[in-house]
């Protein structure tokens, strides 16, 4: 399925007159991504899939997380102007860090929102050893390492996915300025202004990203915001390792959450 490219870094599939859907990209990736879901998605959904800033068509773009909010916000905007809903935006890893800085902050976008794998706070010493992975990064070269990861990813996923992931290139220079802004911030502490219905949503294995979901739960649960923590078998990489059954859970999350925003 081709999308529709309405600006540098936001492509559409599906019809304005389907129940909208937002998904963010996660970290070194793109949002090419997304494509295999977009398949199985759409005409039933509208689509949208935005580049985070020094991702995919926005890769010469600095990160940090205004920037990255204010690019969701666009696409979340640009959802609603076209089909007259409030969309529902879903997350994962980085992209889902930046969905929930984006519900926090404007509680009048997302109908509901969906965070995959990232409820560990990045404030601790544990985000360090991704930091170190983006030193690393940066002392084999990134040409290198993007060569290296590559054949990672082909071995670990489908072909369908690993085709997509790779479609829109490895942004190595993301991870290291994506590690070091999310450790300025508090996501417990953004989660615990959230007003929007939130499903968070862990692979079991996913145990590094799993550490405070427990946390994040109660955060939002404490200001009445209606929320709910489901697992599901796989890993970090479970959205691109199946993306029928990572597909099903998103029409799932839009049947969950779409009544609790009324």
């Amino acid at each position: 399925m081709t999308g529709r490219r309405l600006t540098p870094g936001l492509t559409v599939f599906g019809p304005d007159s389907a129940p909208p859907l937002v998904l963010v990209h996660g970290i070194r990736l793109s949002a090419t991504m997304w494509r295999p879901h977009a398949r199985r998605l759409a005409p039933g959904f509208r689509v949208s899939t935005p580049d985070l800033p020094c991702h995919g068509a926005l890769a010469d773009r600095p990160f940090t997380l205004d920037a990255a909010v204010a690019a969701v916000d666009a696409a979340v905007r640009e959802a609603y102007e076209s089909t007259g809903r409030r969309p529902l935006l879903a997350g994962m890893s980085l992209g889902g860090y930046v969905s929930l800085a984006h519900a926090a902050r404007h509680p009048e976008g997302p109908a509901g929102l969906l965070l995959h794998a990232c409820t560990a706070r990045t404030t601790g010493r544990r985000i360090g050893l991704y930091a170190a992975a983006g030193r690393l990064n940066d002392r084999l070269g990134h040409e290198r390492s993007a060569r290296l990861q590559a054949r990672a990813l082909r071995r670990m996923l489908p072909p369908e996915s690993a085709e997509a992931a790779l479609a829109g290139g490895f942004h190595l220079p993301a991870l290291s300025a994506g590690v070091a802004e999310l450790r300025r911030h508090d996501f417990l502490a953004l989660a615990a202004r959230l007003t929007t219905p939130t499903l968070f949503l862990n692979g079991r294995s996913d145990l590094p990203f799993r550490a405070d979901e427990r946390r994040f739960l109660a955060a939002v649960r404490a200001t009445g915001t209606p929320a709910r923590l489901f697992h599901t078998p796989g890993g970090h990489l479970l959205s691109l390792a199946d993306p029928d059954r990572f597909g099903l859970l998103l029409r799932r999350a839009h049947r969950l959450l779409l009544p609790a925003a009324g």
